[in-house]
């Protein structure tokens, strides 16, 4: 191994079950120059995720059975480093920030990365003000973690990793759930990062941007192989078809519009006059609630038409996921929320959520089964309660294929990658027959072939079932492509926009 080599895996064999049919990582090879942004891309369940466990040493340390092969970070044998050294060349940033958080705040997440690489307690304080001066991140610091957006949530998790400098940065699919400008803030601390000799590895199902600044795009197959490397911006052309062959996302490229003119029609979902605040009531004052928090929404209406596919898009931490939470009735608003006519704060939780569905941004949250097909034949028997087991089956069965999940229906929903649960996730609400549906990133994680599989699949039940569908993203594209009617959440409103426009 060069010396100039910050990763490298040797005919790398691992498997999640000692006695399973299917290596994960089937005698994968792969070098990583040190010093370099290297961006590693793949259909969704390819492997990418389960490489980046194993090349910081999680398993099988801590699941899984590597079979065979070597792991060496900067020339060192990953079998003969403790987690203290094994930290100090190589850092991860999950798919999911809320696995990796241990504390409550993030100042005192910080403080314990710190601790663990054994920093000296008079340079903590001073590393933290510094990392969170370089990105931006001092008012997230005292927050309470568990009431941070999925966006602020990988940011915190980054500037957890930023400041504990190690040489090599390992970041899995990190900027899915930021918005452009948050990303390609991130995007420049890495590349001041990487100035200072540090490596980059992202691993990502979009490389647009990536494309500028990354050193090599490299793209890996089923068993996590190397398909194609050596890609970058000025040849990329020459490589279009290995991204076509792979069923991934080619850079700039744009799906064509799907969505149809919004019919005019009674609205399914209805805000008049909504505010919501961010976090809970703070206390209490002469016998009333006294919140101290910014709004998030204020006195919105706003309608949402039966039978189409609605979008809201809008900056990361500007409460997107919390107006679904107080559609839900699960966060406090004020205002009125229609739902067929009725305000939802006079219907009761049960019987709302027979017509509302959601899919979480975190699907994992939501499984219920220990199996992948009993999860969406528990959807179906919701939907149709005298389906017998054989028929129940076979619909899963045939769902499944449709969704790239059929090899894998005897998994534990919790043995899939973030992609496959994702899928899983919208499969088995769609199962359930609910009449509107509210989708939280749905395609996060997702290579272009399985985007493709849930919107499809989406539009068809909005055209032939009468299904409504209202999804936050932060990809504008699909947005455009795919949407009816699309929102923006920006200063406190609901602002309708064009397809046009959100590009």
């Amino acid at each position: 191994m060069s010396a100039n080599t910050a990763l490298e895996l040797e005919d790398a064999v691992f498997r999640y079950q000692e006695k399973g049919k299917r290596n994960i990582l089937d005698h994968t090879s792969l070098s990583i120059p040190a010093g370099t942004l290297t961006v590693l891309m793949g259909g969704s369940g390819c492997g990418k995720s389960t490489l980046a466990a194993v090349a910081a040493g999680l398993y099988p340390e801590n699941g899984g059975f590597l079979e065979s092969g070597t792991i060496r970070l900067y020339g060192q044998d990953l079998k003969t480093l403790d987690p203290q050294k094994r930290a100090a060349y190589l850092t991860v940033l999950f798919q999911n920030p809320d696995l990796q958080f241990c504390m409550n705040t993030l100042r005192e997440e910080m403080r314990f990365c710190l601790e663990n690489i054994r920093v000296p307690a008079g340079e903590m304080d001073a590393r933290i003000d510094r990392a969170a001066a370089e990105l931006g991140i001092a008012p997230l610091l005292d927050r309470t973690l568990s009431t941070l957006s999925g966006g602020e949530k990988q940011k915190a998790a980054l500037s957890c990793l930023y400041v504990m400098e190690s040489r090599c940065i390992l970041l899995d699919e990190s900027f899915a759930n930021l918005d452009h400008e948050a990303a390609a803030q991130l995007l420049e601390m890495l590349l001041r990062m990487k100035t200072s000799g540090r490596t980059i590895l992202a691993i990502d199902h979009k490389a647009d941007l990536w494309l500028e600044a990354a050193d090599e795009i490299i793209l890996l197959e089923e068993g996590g192989k190397v398909a194609a490397r050596g890609i970058h911006c000025k040849n990329l052309p020459e490589h279009r078809t290995d991204f076509e062959r792979l069923g991934l996302f080619y850079p700039g490229s744009r799906p064509e519009r799907a969505a149809r003119p919004v019919a005019e029609g009674k609205p399914l979902l209805q805000f008049r006059g909504v505010s919501i605040r961010k976090g809970l009531p703070t206390r209490r004052k002469w016998g009333r609630t006294v919140y101290d928090a910014p709004f998030l929404v204020q006195n919105v209406d706003a309608d949402f038409p039966a039978g189409c596919m609605t979008a809201v898009l809008g900056p990361s931490g500007t409460g997107k996921t919390t107006t679904f939470l107080s559609v839900l009735k699960q966060h406090p608003y004020t205002g009125r929320i229609l739902f067929q006519g009725r305000d939802i704060a006079k219907m009761k939780s049960k019987e709302l959520y027979r017509h509302i569905g959601i899919v979480f941004q975190n699907p994992a949250n939501q499984f219920v089964t220990q199996n992948v097909e009993d999860e969406v034949c528990v959807g179906l028997r919701l939907w149709e309660p005298g389906l017998s087991d054989e028929a129940c089956r076979q619909r899963a069965e045939e769902l499944l294929d449709r969704y790239g999940l059929k090899r894998q229906r005897r998994y534990s929903p919790y043995m899939l990658s973030q992609g496959q649960q994702r899928r899983l996730a919208v499969l088995s609400v769609l199962a359930g027959g609910q009449e509107l549906l509210l989708l939280d990133e749905p395609t996060y994680g997702q290579d272009a072939r399985s985007v493709n599989a849930i919107m499809e699949h989406l539009r068809e039940k909005v055209e032939q079932e009468g299904l409504t569908v209202i999804f936050i993203t932060h990809d504008t594209e699909l947005a455009a492509a795919w949407a009816d009617k699309i929102y923006r959440l920006e200063d406190t409103a609901l602002v309708e926009k064009s397809a046009e426009e959100v590009l």
